[in-house]
């Protein structure tokens, strides 16, 4: 009987155990979700701390207004945990926004000089500029039903044509100046960065990608190529799964000091190029692994994109946010305004040259907007195409061509290019009531017949 009863008492501490285990993952990544989110949209983005407290957490998950939380404006950094479970700290630094605080003090970063702003030109309904052959009304419609509709909760909507802006709206709280956070739109980034680096003669897509863990022939994923990772085609295992706080996803993006090489001791499942899976995992491990190639080459990593691609746009806004290991969360946390957001559209548009000069190689918008081959013509690299599948998929964008790709990110943000009609859209959302896409469609078919 005894035996029986310490058998019993065992399985009550270990089931105890296991329980607080859980609860302590939950709070960990609940913290540093909201720890990390509020001090960027507080001072980076420039937002009040009320709105953003408010606004920005709600129809989440329930655990969100039971944390406690503190916002220094003092230090700018916010700190949140669960009774006292899962503490989490966020700092913001000059230059590349906040970081989440994993496994002591964030590495020290170098200062990155600031970029001079360069306006876009303007052609908006009622200055000298408007157009005869666009129609302002159309837009002006679209737009409105956009911004009022509660579910869909639009923040900015820009429209670029021709190089210049057509139309622009923000929601109560937003303004031109205000920086609009990525979620994955920042994997568009990160393949630019790639462009460019290739552009320098520093990495080659077609070469295998030479992360730490798998530097030698013996192991299978030496293989892995950057255009393997750039399409989603690595074959690593990895779970995207926000609403388990031990996904691979969740622990990456706010449990780990270092998010590349969380990703980077994930297993191959799949044979290299055979088979595609979308995954955050990835792009963090190119941003580590171009890191490391680049300070090879005897670059800047991080004045790099600022160099190669956001001074010579004139794109001032953008902030990269790094982990705690000092790379940049290429995968999710970047921001800048919609106008800035517009002009790396516009690079895409113009095949990579900004003022005569080539920023991207000749062919790289074709190549990022050239389906993987195992992903139904749905994606292409890092960036989503608007292409129906093979088996009857319908593309994202009804009314939109075919031959239109767009950065997208979560709840609903995009930066939708179309080539054909030489136009840029850009549109930021909080749409959690909803799938974004379908919500977003009719306005983009809207604008793009507008301006046809």
């Amino acid at each position: 009987m005894k035996r029986g009863i310490a058998i019993a008492a065992a399985l009550v501490v270990a089931a105890v155990g296991v329980a607080l285990v859980k609860l302590n993952a939950m709070a960990s990544v609940a913290s540093g979700y909201f720890a990390k989110v509020a001090c960027s949209e507080i001072f980076l983005a420039g937002r009040t701390a009320p709105d953003v407290v408010s606004g920005d957490f709600r129809d989440i998950n329930p655990v969100f207004s039971k944390l406690s939380i503190d916002i220094d404006d003092g230090a700018r950094q916010v700190r949140a945990s669960l009774f006292g479970l899962g503490r989490a700290s966020a700092q913001h630094r000059e230059g590349y926004g906040c970081t989440l605080r994993r496994g002591g003090p964030p590495a020290a970063l170098a200062t990155i000089a600031p970029v001079t702003d360069k306006p876009l030109p303007e052609a908006l309904a009622g200055t000298p500029a408007m157009r005869d052959d666009i129609d302002y009304a159309a837009i002006d419609a679209a737009l409105a039903a956009a911004f009022n509709d509660e579910i869909a909760a639009t923040r900015a909507i820009l429209v670029v044509k021709d190089g210049a802006v057509i139309a622009e709206r923000y929601a109560p709280g937003f303004t031109a100046a205000t920086p609009f956070l990525s979620w994955s739109m920042a994997k568009s980034v990160t393949a630019s960065m790639v462009g460019a680096a290739v552009l320098k003669g520093a990495i080659a897509i077609d070469q295998p990608a030479p992360a730490i863990e798998w530097r030698t022939p013996a192991d299978p994923r030496f293989a892995i190529t950057w255009n393997d990772l750039l399409q989603m085609q690595s074959g690593l295992a990895f779970s995207e799964v926000y609403e388990d706080p031990n996904s691979d996803v969740s622990r990456m993006l706010f449990r780990a000091r270092d998010a590349g090489g969380a990703a980077a001791k994930e297993k191959l499942i799949h044979e290299p190029g055979a088979f595609w899976d979308y995954s955050s995992g990835t792009t963090n491990l190119i941003q580590r692994t171009l890191r490391q190639a680049l300070e090879a080459d005897g670059a800047f990593y991080h004045s790099f994109a600022r160099d190669t691609l956001f001074a010579p746009l004139g794109a001032a806004s953008f902030r990269l946010e790094p982990d705690s290991s000092g790379t940049f969360i290429g995968s999710s946390f970047i921001y800048a305004t919609a106008r800035d957001w517009a002009k790396l559209g516009l690079l895409y548009l113009n095949d990579g040259v900004v003022d005569g000069e080539r920023r991207l190689p000749e062919g790289w918008s074709r190549y990022v907007a050239t389906p993987a081959a195992a992903s139904d013509s749905a994606y292409g690299a890092h960036f989503w195409l608007n292409r129906p599948g093979a088996a009857g998929r319908a593309k994202y964008f009804p009314g939109v061509p075919d031959d239109a790709y767009m950065m997208a990110g979560h709840e609903g943000q995009y930066v939708l290019i179309v080539p054909g009609d030489n136009l840029v859209i850009v549109r930021t959302g909080l749409t959690r009531a909803a799938e974004a896409a379908p919500r977003v469609a009719p306005t983009f078919a809207a604008i793009v017949a507008a301006v046809r």
